[in-house]
């Protein structure tokens, strides 16, 4: 087993986790507080690259990035929308 490749996977599972069952945009910091134990230089470089596979959304709120997770994400983890049965 490699075992950097499986840290690599957890963290980034663990990230798309918490922002899929937020009840709100997620900013890096609340990231970097509850989940991620790493700089926030390698946490933003994560969170870039889950962007651009779509598992990711932002909008700027001034110099804030907020995340929300995509369709694809909530699908991949079974979350439902308020309201959906």
């Amino acid at each position: 087993m490699n075992i950097p490749s499986i840290q690599r996977f957890e963290e980034i599972k663990d990230i798309l986790v918490y922002v899929a069952f937020s009840k709100h945009e997620v900013t890096s910091a609340e990231l970097e507080e509850h989940v991620c134990d790493k700089t926030r230089s390698s946490l933003n470089q994560k969170l870039r690259g889950l962007v651009q596979a779509g598992y990711l959304a932002f909008r700027c709120n001034h110099c804030t990035r907020l995340y929300v997770a995509t369709e694809k994400t909530k699908q991949l983890f079974g979350v439902r929308a308020v309201g959906d049965t």
